[in-house]
């Protein structure tokens, strides 16, 4: 598997990580976050880092082979877990 390939995978699994944990937290244990008057902004905004992730995620699995080579055609359906 290509490193830089690797690496990127590894970089947009984090983001995607971080941000269903930072939603969870949000979904199931609001009340004893202080700090964020505005839970919802917040909510917004973690929903969109999420969504930017995971389409990173698929544009990278659907356009490179793990070696980093670029398909010579994209896959039709992704499945990213």
């Amino acid at each position: 598997m290509s490193h830089f390939y690797k690496a990127a995978v590894s970089h947009w699994t984090a983001k995607r990580d971080e941000a269903i944990a930072t939603l969870e937290l949000y979904f199931l244990k609001s009340v004893g976050i202080g700090e964020h008057s505005n839970l919802l902004n917040e909510i917004n905004e973690w929903t969109s880092k999420l969504a930017e992730a995971e389409e990173n995620l698929q544009v990278l699995v659907k356009y490179f082979e793990d070696d980093g080579y670029v398909r010579d055609k994209a896959k039709k359906e992704v499945l990213v877990g």
